[in-house]
């Protein structure tokens, strides 16, 4: 084992791409090219006798230690008379394809909201339990509990509020208490959510309704806190017969909320940007959860009304928020710090600037992971050990040639560490979109 329990970790970039179809293509097999002929977004192995490119394509034959080796993201080799060397190509230790213990990639994939419903709404309106009925002379409770980094970020805690929905007086003639238009409890739901401070900031909540057995959805107000959208409910709560007609009889007729998770984070542009600023609540969405309770907060002390959870939250992947932090610490490991103080055109003066032209703070990018060892033989402990290294290589996406050349070097050494699976998107969720009736 190493004296880590970790591997230590470096960074290449080889975003170099086509530029007429945009493809990855920085990785170069050029046999016979030296490492001074690598540049800027481009990478590739060279033997570690002659610091040469050997004869990648086909890869029938290499199964030699190589050197991963990638371009410097330097135009300027010096700082000024005296300081130079940046242009200097990036390395590797010499790497053992006997050694590699895991060779891998990670797709990019975009963050993806969190939504729930609740009620009867398109997705779920042919379901029984969803279109509950709502009796005159009760209150109804929602509990609506939101969490993750946003909301630590924002309370420094997780947060929730219960919503409760009075149905009004039953008429001095009834005998038994009767249905009411399910819209009256839904829209009082969603203003007492909308207006809390506590969650509104997380979250947009429409009133969606049906009365054609779901073929046509219309939704109350455009889900929002603005003044506009809770002016409207609000006249709707103090005037429940100016509701849309929903009859709680018809089984035409429905009625639900459309939950959706919607925070956006403080992002600070390259002129000010430290690599310790936060960036969890940007790249993590919130995680919604909702239940109908009694009194006393209890979901179990009747049959709830149907939650769907149709859409949960993922984590943006790939972002060059993430990846530029990499570069700035495999650039701090060569020497080249970056400036995080107060006279940031120090930062400019140093090179620090450059690491903004080779990565996007602002696009995402495929990840290549190569984990691998070198032993220690001698040890001046006397007991044999060694090193691990994890090298990434950032593309712009999938380089198969790089990948075809990898896995073929390690078969030809007779490891039996392939390319795996690589870790991909989730399926792409399908939201219940909001057909907004224009407020007023």
């Amino acid at each position: 084992m190493a004296y880590f329990n970790h591997a230590f970790q470096k960074m290449f970039v080889g975003t170099a791409t086509d530029s007429e179809t945009g493809a990855a293509i920085g990785f170069q097999t050029a046999a016979g090219a030296s490492t001074t002929s690598i540049g800027f977004g481009e990478f590739t192995f060279v033997d570690p006798k002659t610091w040469l490119t050997p004869d990648l394509i086909p890869a029938t034959t290499v199964k030699c230690p190589l050197v991963l080796v990638s371009g410097s993201i330097h135009p300027n080799d010096k700082i000024g008379p005296y300081h130079g060397g940046y242009a200097e190509t990036v390395k590797s230790k010499t790497i053992n394809p006997k050694y590699v213990s895991a060779f891998y990639r990670v797709d990019p994939c975009p963050a993806q909201q969190a939504q729930l419903t609740v009620g009867a709404t398109e997705t779920s309106f042919e379901t029984a339990s969803c279109t509950k009925d709502f009796l005159c002379g009760e209150t109804y409770n929602l509990r609506v509990d939101i969490k993750g980094s946003p909301v630590l970020r924002t309370l420094t805690r997780n947060t929730y509020y219960t919503a409760a929905a009075y149905t009004g007086c039953c008429a001095e003639d009834a005998i038994a208490p009767v249905a009411v238009n399910p819209l009256i409890v839904y829209v009082q739901w969603a203003y007492q959510l909308l207006n809390s401070p506590l969650i509104n900031p997380f979250i947009q909540v429409n009133v969606t309704y049906t009365t054609d057995s779901g073929t046509t959805w219309s939704e109350i107000g455009d889900g929002t806190s603005s003044k506009a959208n809770l002016d409207l409910l609000l006249g709707y709560i103090q005037d429940p017969t100016s509701l849309p007609t929903v009859d709680p009889a018809a089984a035409t007729d429905g009625a639900g909320l459309i939950v959706t998770g919607a925070y956006v984070d403080t992002r600070f542009s390259n002129c000010t940007f430290y690599p310790n600023d936060s960036i969890i609540a940007f790249l993590e969405p919130v995680k919604l959860y909702a239940s109908e309770v009694d009194l006393n907060g209890d979901p179990c002390a009747f049959n709830g009304i149907c939650v769907n959870q149709g859409c949960p939250g993922y984590q943006l992947k790939g972002s060059g928020e993430n990846i530029i932090r990499d570069l700035i610490l495999t650039e701090g490991y060569m020497q080249q710090p970056f400036y995080t103080g107060s006279d940031l055109r120090i930062r400019e003066i140093t090179n620090g600037t450059d690491v903004y032209d080779a990565i996007d703070r602002f696009s995402t990018y495929t990840r290549y992971y190569l984990q691998h060892s070198v032993p220690r033989f001698n040890n001046p402990s006397g007991t044999f050990d060694n090193d691990q290294y994890l090298l990434e290589i950032v593309t712009a996406g999938t380089d198969t040639a790089f990948e075809d050349f990898v896995e073929a070097w390690l078969a030809n050494a007779g490891s039996d560490c392939v390319l795996s699976d690589p870790y991909g998107c989730p399926g792409e969720c399908v939201y219940t979109e909001p057909v907004v009736v224009p407020v007023g």
